[in-house]
């Protein structure tokens, strides 16, 4: 449970719960969720008016606020509902230009990206005869920007072809924090051709600086550590050349007009999550990013240490850098948990420890996922110590 932490009744979260588990769905505050539900109740008391009149220029206020923030032009800036979603769309497009150039499109990704992600490219490779490729990197040792840039310079086609390479600023599973800047200027150095499409699930909210230096398009979830309503992410276009290319997977009113415009009518739908973003940086934005940082990072380092101390395993990670807000630590298992066990565990944890966390086995080895955001406290942590008695 949630226990002497100040700032614990701004969220909606069920206090008699230990809530460990942010970074794979965010969490939203009362605040936000109040002016969420004043858009919905606008929208039920006159749809005709809210989708005619009142929610378009919404959109727009709420873009160009948005926009500002991440200190891009908000022609630069679409919101779309996920990033795997986003990044789908973002390489579909590049794709799409290849394919009007009649070129053949390379796709290239990594062994750490998030699941949903590959099987996107894979599809879209498959359907579009453009190639694909998944660099081979084993966490949590290969994490370099030396080693990535060698593995995906090994995939690229030995001409100027147009080549899609899709990076995780944040992995998404693992919480590990890419040097995805360096990568870029490495690869950029002999490849200058390459497009880069950045899955940046987990960096709005939780980095200083959320867009690397040299991305074409970056894609970055707005619900998780930015505490904006489900689902709310930013397409963000790194110049004018790669912004005229982007298109919505299904083009609807607006489509002629161009990014962004087209991505902001996507049928009747409920848009309120997007409108609710400037509240949400207002929110957060009642704590420096110093005190969110410091705060979380404190949290996130006494858990580990806690959890590591209590099981009896060391710290796996080496010189990997982590998310600042995320940890992983390994479980004392004998062997690695199957799909199916780990969902059990997870259920588990809920049911009999009241605690919710994220674990997954990676290479062989399994984990538990832990995050700290501004509500939760080291103590809360020791709810997991039990979780030995759960494994199998």
């Amino acid at each position: 449970m949630i226990q002497h932490n100040q700032w614990a009744h701004l969220w909606q979260l069920d206090k008699s719960i230990a809530y460990l588990n942010h970074g794979s769905y965010g969490s939203v505050p009362v605040r936000v969720q109040e002016v969420q539900n004043a858009f919905q109740d606008r929208a039920s008391a006159n749809p005709n008016r809210w989708f005619r009149s009142e929610m378009p220029d919404l959109m727009i206020e709420a873009r160009h606020i948005v926009a500002y923030w991440f200190g891009v032009a908000p022609e630069h800036f679409a919101f779309v509902p996920n990033t795997s979603q986003g990044v789908i769309t973002a390489v579909q497009a590049l794709v799409d230009d290849a394919t009007a150039q009649k070129q053949q499109a390379h796709l290239i990704a990594t062994s750490l990206g998030y699941g949903g992600v590959l099987h996107g490219m894979q599809h879209i490779a498959a359907r579009s005869n453009a190639t694909y490729s998944v660099a081979d990197l084993v966490y949590p040792a290969d994490v370099s920007a030396e080693v990535i840039s060698s593995r995906i310079r090994a995939l690229l086609p030995a001409n100027n072809a147009p080549t899609i390479v899709v990076l995780d600023h944040i992995t998404s599973e693992t919480g590990v924090l890419l040097p995805v800047t360096d990568i870029i200027a490495s690869l950029r150095a002999t490849h200058p051709h390459i497009r880069f499409v950045i899955d940046a699930a987990h960096s709005a909210g939780m980095l200083e600086q959320p867009l690397p230096v040299g991305f074409d398009v970056w894609v970055g979830n707005l619900h998780k550590w930015l505490c904006a309503p489900r689902p709310a992410a930013a397409l963000i276009c790194g110049s004018n050349e790669v912004a005229a290319l982007m298109n919505p997977l299904a083009p609807s009113w607006g489509f002629d007009e161009g990014f962004p415009s087209s991505f902001e009518w996507q049928g009747t739908s409920d848009y309120s999550a997007y409108l609710c973003v400037p509240a949400a940086i207002t929110f957060q934005e009642q704590w420096s990013w110093t005190e969110r940082n410091t705060h979380n990072c404190g949290v996130a380092d006494g858990a580990a240490a806690l959890l590591r101390a209590a099981w009896g395993v060391e710290n796996h990670l080496a010189d990997a850098i982590e998310a600042p807000w995320m940890r992983m630590i390994q479980l004392p298992t004998t062997a690695p948990l199957s799909k199916s066990e780990i969902n059990s565990l997870i259920e588990r944890c809920g049911l009999e420890l009241n605690a919710e966390v994220a674990c997954m086995t990676v290479r062989g080895n399994s984990y538990v996922r832990i995050s700290a955001h501004m509500y939760n406290e080291v103590d809360q942590y020791e709810a997991l110590v039990g979780i030995t008695r759960l494994l199998p």
